[in-house]
């Protein structure tokens, strides 16, 4: 694998395979990325629209011959793992492996018997970012795995098989779609979800209209806690997102992107159910970035996480980063961390 050779390649690009190497002794045979996902509207599990966005899981990956899957991240080092590539019973799996480590087991029973896999992986985001890593590592695995071992599959078909994929820490009802979301992303779309899989595309050209994603990460805890809402505020937020959704979709087809957007922040208004518990410590922030200048802000999702994604034209991010600095420190809170990008690239192997 010549990539962590290549001085104009990504930095990430070229950390992965090397340490890859560093760890197992040989170089990787492939490197695949896999974009974030982000839910734009609708209930988790009931459908709405989600989108790429630009942070990304990095995979390094060579076939075994054992039937072993071995694996490290650059986010937890020392913390390795290996295991029997087909399912065996009784296994301790740490939380951040366990997304790889259910996609490789829906894919080893209809492999080779011997076939197995070494990997090393990088997340771009913290874990108190709210955008859960689980889809994309479990679709940059997956696509490892079927590169080495088969079988083959359209992205329709791998989308399905790995709808059977359970068991990440931080899966929520939104897994699946947010899966769909990061095997068919990219930069200037996004995906109309259904209880069953995509249904459609939407016009989502952030980079054509001047906006970028801003993440918006405490470093700490607010005080006090967010209980979890009422039977009557989910129902109620439930419905309204259905319509809301509905609002989002007739938008981003009439490509108003900005009116699109700005259902966001009804979104985390009504809070709708599905996001964890989050919602009160966020709308300070959601707050304060829509005063500054964002288009629509919300909970980015993720349990127990209170991080805020927001959508922000390029010219005024330096504005919105200081107005969010400024809510946190009139409340004695640490100054959060922001991350920034624009639409994601989908799922799959770095040439």
């Amino acid at each position: 694998m010549q990539l962590m050779d290549q001085r104009d390649a990504e930095p990430v690009l070229r950390v992965v395979p090397y340490t890859f190497a560093q760890v197992f002794g040989y170089a990787p045979a492939g490197v695949w990325t896999a974009p974030y996902a982000l839910r734009l509207a609708g209930v988790p599990g009931r459908g709405g629209i989600v989108a790429a966005v630009g942070w990304q899981v990095v995979v390094a990956a060579a076939p075994r011959t054992d039937g072993r899957l071995r694996a490290g991240s650059l986010n937890r080092p020392g913390d390795a793992v290996e295991v029997e590539a087909r399912r065996s019973g009784d296994r301790q799996v740490p939380p951040w492996a366990a997304p790889l480590v259910e996609a490789v087991h829906a894919l080893a029973g209809i492999a080779p018997p011997d076939a197995g896999l070494d990997l090393i992986l990088h997340a771009d985001l913290p874990e108190a970012a709210g955008l859960a890593p689980s889809a994309p590592l479990t679709c940059a695995a997956a696509l490892a795995w079927t590169s080495f071992h088969g079988p083959q599959l359209p992205v329709a078909a791998l989308d399905a098989l790995l709808r059977n994929v359970v068991g990440a820490p931080d899966d929520t009802a939104d897994a699946e779609a947010l899966r769909s979301a990061v095997l068919y992303g990219r930069d200037n779309r996004a995906l109309i979800v259904g209880p069953v899989g995509p249904t459609g595309e939407l016009p989502l050209d952030l980079a054509a209209a001047g906006l970028r994603v801003m993440l918006v990460i405490p470093r700490d805890r607010a005080v006090p806690q967010t209980g979890m809402a009422s039977v009557v505020e989910s129902l109620r937020g439930a419905r309204d997102e259905t319509e809301r959704a509905q609002r989002m979709e007739a938008y981003l087809r009439d490509r108003e992107l900005p009116r699109a957007l700005s259902l966001l922040t009804a979104s985390h208004l009504s809070r709708v159910p599905g996001y964890g518990t989050g919602w009160a410590a966020a709308d300070a922030t959601v707050d304060a970035v829509k005063l500054a200048g964002a288009v629509g802000a919300r909970l980015a999702g993720g349990v127990g996480s209170a991080a805020v994604a927001a959508f922000v034209p390029a010219s005024l991010l330096s504005g919105v980063r200081a107005a969010a600095v400024s809510t946190f420190r009139e409340r004695g809170r640490l100054t959060p961390r922001f991350l920034t990008a624009a639409g994601g690239r989908p799922a799959g192997t770095v040439t």
